[in-house]
C-alpha cells in the first residue's frame, strides 16, 4: 500500500485520546487513525460525486446566503501558515 505523509491538526484532547488508544493497542498513531477513517470512506463513482457536488451548489445558491469564495479560500489557505 502506498502512503503519503500529511500534516493534520487535531484538537489536543482528540490527539491524546488517539495516542492513548494507539499505545493500548500497540499500534502506531497513523495506523489507528487509518483504521478509524477507513470505514467512513465511501467509494463514489465520478458521476455520483459530481451529482453530489452540484446538489450542494444548488442548495447554497438557493439559500440566498452571500459567500465570497475567493476570500474563504484565501482564509483557509492562510489559516495554518501564520
Amino acid at each position: 500500500m502506498q502512503t503519503v505523509r500529511a500534516t493534520i491538526t487535531f484538537p489536543y484532547d482528540l490527539h491524546e485520546e488517539l495516542r492513548a488508544e494507539a499505545f493500548r493497542q500497540r499500534k502506531s498513531l497513523s495506523r489507528v487513525v487509518v483504521e478509524k477513517i477507513k470505514p467512513i470512506k465511501k467509494q463514489l463513482s465520478v458521476e455520483e460525486q459530481i451529482k453530489r457536488d452540484f446538489a450542494l451548489f444548488d442548495k447554497v445558491g438557493k439559500s440566498g446566503l452571500q459567500i465570497d469564495l475567493v476570500k474563504a479560500l484565501r482564509e483557509d489557505r492562510d489559516r495554518d501558515n501564520a
